[in-house]
Formats: C-alpha cells, structure tokens, sequence
C-alpha cells in the first residue's frame, strides 16, 4: 500500500538521493548488454532487477548474426560457443514441400550463421562482464517513483531484503538521481507505465507449445515449415537435442509429452521423420504482437520487451533488443560527454518505430519481384516475422527469396 501511495503522489525534486549517470531497470540480456556497452564508454551504471538472482529453467535462444557481431565486439562470442550450436542454414517449408534452403549470415571474426545456446549461459557471459568493469546487479529492486525535467531524471527504489519478501516484509527504500534511465523490464515494463506510453496490440494472442527433442537429426540446419493455419520451427541445440516450436490455434487437451511431440512432427513436419528418442522438457506459452506509442521521451527510454513484443520463431525481439540497448548505449554515452550536441531521442524512436512496424508487417518491409516464386509472395508477411535476422542479415535472406527488401536500412552496427 506504501509503494501504491509513492505511485500515486506527486514526484519533487526532495525525492533526489543517490547519484549515477544511467540507471537501467532490468537485468535480462538487453539491459546487461546496454549497461557492458555503456561502462566500456566510461558512463557510470547501476543496473536494477526487481526478480531474484534464482530463476527458473530458461528458454533456448537464438543468436542472430548481428547479435554475434555485436557480443564479439564487446569480447562475449567467445565465452558462448562452449555452450552454443552453429547453424548455418535455415530450410523453409510451405504446405509439406521444401522450397528454398537458405545461407544464414556469417558473423565476420566470430562463425557462419547463428547460435542456438540456453538463456542463462548468456546471461551468465554477461553478468559476468559487467561484474569485471566494476558493476554487480541490485536484486530484489523495482522502480517506485520516476519523474524528470530536462536536465535528470530522479524517483525511489525500494528493495526487498532476502527472506523478507511476503507481505508484511522489510523494504528498504532510497532515492536515485540520474541523467538517464533505461528501461529493458519487459513485458510488465514499469518504466513504460511511468512514462504513460502504451503497448498497443496487433491481432490476437498466438499459442506455442515447445518441446526438447533427443534427435540424431540435429545437426547444423534449422527447418521452418508454414501452412495457412501453423508456423512451425525445429532448431539443432548441442548435445544430440533440437528445440521443437508448434504454433496451435486452441488450448492443447492433452499432455505435452513425447506422444504429442511424435504426433505433431508426423502431421505438421512428416519429412522429419520419427527419429525423436525422448524429450526431456516441454512447455506452453503465449505470445502477442503488440509495439509501444513510442520508445521514450526526454531522458528515459526503452529497450526490448518493453518497447516490442512478437512471435517466438524469429527470435527478433530478443535480438534486435539486443541492438537497440547497444545503440541506446552509445547514444546516451554522447549526450552525457557532450550535453550541449543536438538530441538523439526523435530520430531514435522514429527508426526503431518503422523497423518494428516492418517487423510485425504493419508496414512494407519487402516487395515480390516477377522472379519471386508464387510460395513466397502467399507467405511473404509471415515469412519476415519467422527469419533468424535484422536489418542487413533480413535484408540478405529475402534476396535469396528472390524477394525485393525496402531499401535504406543500414547495414552497420551504430557507433560499433
């Protein structure tokens, strides 16, 4: 009830406590990564996660190229490959027939293709870094209060003690001033609740139902199948295991075990085969599109999940998440050195708006040519979202599709 008070009352300058350059509120990979980028820049961080150190199992994930681009910059690619599987092809399906098998972008001084590698291991890589340039996560926190004028942003933190988080617990509560703060808290974003932007839906909720598979088909290719009903997707993982995607249109009436799994490849992915020995894990979830008004305003902006949200098969939210925190990084690191120089804020949100609205086929992202095949102009606008890409990489496979991509993306990483 005390934290709903502080939400509700009127933020003043008497909140100003505890002074940092950047605050970023979330400790997922997208706001490790923009607090790495920003200590390498000489910016002074603090990093907040309301969630404790503990988690549950994590999904797989995909590395994009790009990704792998921007963590070898930073000196991570190398600490992921222990763990990680190379793909480097990705074979698309449309109605059961294998149209095209296409060459996944090579990650220039890193590997061919992409990564598929368990959440935690690159969180691990990253915390890790960021612990070696002197920051340590602050668990257990939230954001209470945030407000800002044009010169800082300031608010209250309240943190949970270990052991005291029931009602009725002990809180300890400080106050922050900061030049920026950067929200990377996913979905629930309190920061883009506090800034008043919403997160306004695009169709309706999707169902995924996910298996790990023990397959001596793993190997180093990727498979997206498509129909005019399901989106479906197999990725190798290390180990002899493959990451199976199902895309259903109603609540599943039985057990996601190995029975499921072996039906579901039958009928959806038949060219596979049977060879699933087991699967040692299985999971449901839903998924929504939906894109935030806008990514920020003033000096306090979003990243990631809380800016965007989309289908599991392309991975794209996780990983051009990924490169909006490094160009948020490097942005903010400027306007901190030089305070007078023109803002960045405008022609962020208006690039990262387009591209989303691209992404989640709001907007044109490519055009049919006359040499497209007739299975690639049906598909074209669930194609773009199911891609293991961003930008140039995108750019890339579409050409392959014999597809015309909108021209005017840039194809480097901004200020890497």
């Amino acid at each position: 009830m005390l934290i709903a008070l502080w939400l509700r009352m009127s933020s003043t300058r008497a909140l100003r406590g505890g002074r940092t350059q950047v605050l970023v509120v979330g400790a997922g990979p997208v706001g490790l990564l923009a607090a790495i980028r920003l200590r390498k820049q000489g910016i002074d961080v603090r990093v907040i996660e309301q969630q404790t150190e503990l988690r549950a199992r994590t999904f797989p994930v995909v590395l994009h190229p790009r990704s792998l681009r921007l963590l070898g910059d930073l000196g991570l690619a190398a600490a992921l490959f222990w763990r990680g599987r190379p793909v480097t092809r990705l074979a698309v399906y449309t109605d059961h027939e294998r149209r095209a098998v296409l060459d996944l972008s090579k990650a220039t001084g890193v590997g061919a293709g992409i990564l598929t590698l368990p959440q935690d291991v690159l969180r691990r890589a990253l915390n890790n870094a960021l612990e070696e340039l002197g920051v340590a996560i602050e668990w257990n926190t939230r954001l209470a209060v945030l407000a800002q004028d044009e010169r800082s942003v300031w608010g209250r933190l309240v943190q949970h003690e270990p052991n005291h988080r029931a009602a009725g617990g002990r809180l300890n509560v400080e106050s922050f001033d900061a030049d920026y703060v950067l929200g990377a808290d996913g979905y629930e974003s309190t920061v883009r609740e506090a800034l008043g932007i919403q997160l306004v839906d695009h169709g309706a909720l999707s169902s995924y139902v996910f298996f790990d598979g023990v397959t001596p088909r793993s190997g180093r290719e990727a498979q997206l199948a498509l129909s005019d009903e399901f989106a479906n997707a197999v990725y190798p993982l290390q180990d002899g295991m493959a990451r199976f995607t199902f895309q259903m249109n109603r609540c599943l009436d039985r057990a996601t075990d190995i029975h499921l799994l072996r039906d579901l490849v039958k009928s959806r992915l038949p060219w596979f085969g049977s060879e699933i020995d087991e699967s040692p894990w299985s999971g449901v979830a839903e998924f929504r599109r939906a894109l935030a008004e806008r990514f920020g305003h003033g000096r306090v902006w979003l990243a990631g999940e809380a800016a965007h949200l989309t289908g599991p098969l392309g991975v794209q939210s996780l990983n051009v998440g990924l490169d909006e925190a490094n160009e948020l990084a490097l942005h903010v690191a400027e306007a901190i050195r030089h305070p007078a120089s023109q803002g960045f804020g405008h022609d962020y949100d208006l690039k990262r708006s387009q591209q989303w609205r691209q992404l989640l086929g709001l907007e044109e992202q490519a055009t049919p040519s006359t040499r497209s095949p007739d299975w690639a102009r049906r598909y074209l606008s669930r194609l773009i979202a199911c891609l293991p890409a961003s930008e140039a990489d995108l750019d890339d496979l579409l050409e392959q599709l014999r597809v015309t991509p909108k021209s005017g993306r840039p194809d480097a990483l901004a200020g890497a």
